[in-house]
């Protein structure tokens, strides 16, 4: 699910980033948000003129509203993170903090749909046309992680992702935190290549829309929330079971690594959930002086979709 959409998910995904990243890095990478969309958009998409206006107005909005409305909530919880943790955590308790942070995505999601929608309805053919051979690329790249190499291989690269990952927080893990992931890695299932397929059969039901309806401001709209929100209905069995077993796994680990952090490293920990509360505090009060408007209409109901004149890099 990339091209226009691509905003969609880099933006959704943007909070899991800045909880990887250093204070300097979270400020550069949040700060630079808007420019990091339009790269995104622009690996599918040659915008013409009243749409990189219209993009441009439409993420400093977007962005306004998650700075000063959805940061300061990310760093109240934050706050209280390391009283959860503190005592203990049972696997519920770790699943209820992955399925907050997917909550922010869903939030960033649905605050987006009226302007990705009004992107989707302004594509010209020309557009719209290019747009299968960027979904192949993509498709093929990101399947790449996981092809021709072994199972063995891949459950390594896990391994080390999660050491990666874990140790952001709390500082090198010991011999047998480590031991205890390279145990638990012989159970993750390789998933890129089905998730590539998944991403296929959404994919040429967009184009199917976009061919169709994009011109159509009465029924486009509802058409392409009902395809944005049933995503999971294109899994398939497999990897629906896949993805359920991979979860599974993460919360174990997760709970596990956090009931077993050293004195030294659980200190770490709560310096880093700190570090990162304060870092969002100081980037919600970082407001610019002129508010963006937003909620503009790219294409109108009632006015006729004019192919554009041309289109250039952007």
């Amino acid at each position: 699910m990339r091209g226009s959409l691509r905003l969609l998910s880099r933006l959704g995904l943007l909070a899991a980033a800045l909880l990887l990243s250093g204070g300097c890095s979270i400020k550069m990478l949040y700060n630079n948000a808007d420019r990091f969309a339009r790269w995104a958009a622009n690996d599918y998409l040659q915008m013409d003129d009243t749409q990189e206006a219209y993009f441009t107005e439409e993420v400093k909005a977007l962005h306004y509203w998650h700075r000063t409305e959805e940061l300061p909530l990310y760093a109240d919880y934050l706050d209280a993170l390391p009283g959860k943790v503190a005592g203990g955590v049972d696997e519920a308790e770790v699943q209820d903090i992955f399925d907050t942070f997917y909550s922010w995505w869903k939030v960033i999601e649905a605050k987006s749909m009226p302007f990705i929608t009004q992107m989707l309805m302004s594509l010209s053919d020309e557009q719209v046309a290019r747009l299968p051979e960027r979904f192949e690329k993509d498709n093929r790249e990101f399947a790449e992680d996981e092809h021709d190499r072994s199972v063995e291989d891949i459950q390594a690269e896990w391994t080390n992702q999660y050491a990666d990952t874990m140790s952001r927080f709390s500082g090198r893990l010991t011999k047998e935190q480590r031991s205890y992931l390279d145990a638990q890695s012989v159970r993750y299932v390789p998933q890129f290549e089905l998730w590539a397929e998944y991403r296929e059969r959404w994919q040429r039901d967009l184009l199917k829309l976009l061919t169709e309806k994009r011109h159509d401001p009465e029924t486009f709209p509802e058409a392409f929330l009902q395809l944005a929100t049933s995503r999971e209905d294109y899994y398939g069995k497999e990897l629906a079971a896949v993805f359920d077993s991979n979860e599974a796994l993460a919360t174990e680990v997760t709970t596990w690594l956090l009931n077993n952090l050293t004195d030294k490293q659980r200190e770490r920990f709560n310096e880093r959930i700190g570090e990162m509360a304060t870092t969002f505090r100081e980037l919600a009060a970082e407001v610019p002086e002129e508010v963006p408007k937003g909620g503009g209409c790219l294409v109108c109901p009632g006015v006729p979709v004019a192919e554009p004149a041309g289109t250039g890099e952007t």
